[in-house]
C-alpha cells in the first residue's frame, strides 16, 4: 500500500485512536499500529514520522472528531443549563452504546512516564487549558444572560467542572454504572446550581 492519502488519513487516525484509547500509548507497538491503519512501514513513517506524533494526531483527531460534538450541545443550545446536561448525557450515551473503549481517550491513555514527554505534556496541558477556558466564557455568557448568579466565580466552576469531567471519564472507564454516574453528575450539577 502506498503512502496515505488525504482522504484516507480520518479513516486512518480514528483506528489508530481506538488502538491507543483500547491499549494505552506504552503498549501499544508499531504492530498494533499498522495492523489496525492498515498501512505499512513506509507509508507510516513517510505520513507520521513516529509514533509519538502519530499519537499526538490521534487527540487532536479525538478532539475535533468525538469532544467538539459533546460541545456543540452547550454552545448551541439557549440555555447553558440545559446544553450541559445534553453534554453529559452524550457523554454517558457514547459509554452505554459503545463496544469499544469508554470514557475519555486523552484521559484514559496517558500515564505518568508518558506525561514525562515535553511535547505530550505541553498537548495535554494546553487541551485542560482550553477546556476550562471554554467552560469559563460559556458560563460568563450565561452569567450575563441571568441564568447564572451574577456573582459565580466562572473561572474557578469552569476549572471544577473539567476536573469532575475527567474524573467521571475516568470511573467510565473502568466499568462504573452509567446510572451511577448520571445520579452523580445530576447531584454535581445540583450542587453548583446548573
Amino acid at each position: 500500500m502506498g503512502r496515505v492519502k488525504g482522504f484516507e488519513m480520518k479513516e486512518a487516525l480514528g483506528k489508530a485512536m481506538n488502538v491507543f484509547w483500547e491499549k494505552g500509548y506504552e503498549k501499544t507497538s508499531l504492530k498494533d499500529l499498522l495492523t489496525a491503519m492498515d498501512i505499512l512501514n513506509g507509508s507510516f513513517y513517510n505520513t507520521f514520522g513516529n509514533k509519538k506524533n502519530l499519537f499526538i494526531k490521534a487527540l487532536e483527531f479525538y478532539g475535533e472528531e468525538i469532544t467538539s460534538k459533546r460541545v456543540a450541545h452547550i454552545t448551541q443550545n439557549g440555555s447553558f443549563k440545559a446544553g450541559v446536561r445534553a453534554f453529559f448525557e452524550s457523554i454517558y450515551e457514547g459509554c452505554e452504546v459503545s463496544d469499544g473503549p469508554s470514557g475519555c481517550f486523552l484521559v484514559n491513555s496517558l500515564s505518568g512516564e508518558l506525561l514525562k514527554d515535553k511535547d505530550i505534556l505541553n498537548f495535554v496541558q494546553n487541551a485542560f487549558q482550553s477546556f476550562e477556558t471554554f467552560f469559563q466564557s460559556e458560563l460568563e455568557k450565561a452569567v450575563q444572560s441571568g441564568e447564572l448568579a451574577a456573582d459565580l466565580d466562572t473561572k474557578m466552576t469552569g476549572a471544577l467542572i473539567v476536573t469532575y469531567i475527567q474524573g467521571a471519564m475516568k470511573k467510565a472507564s473502568v466499568s462504573t454504572p452509567v446510572e451511577d454516574l448520571k445520579q452523580q453528575t445530576q447531584f454535581f450539577l445540583n450542587a453548583l446550581n446548573i
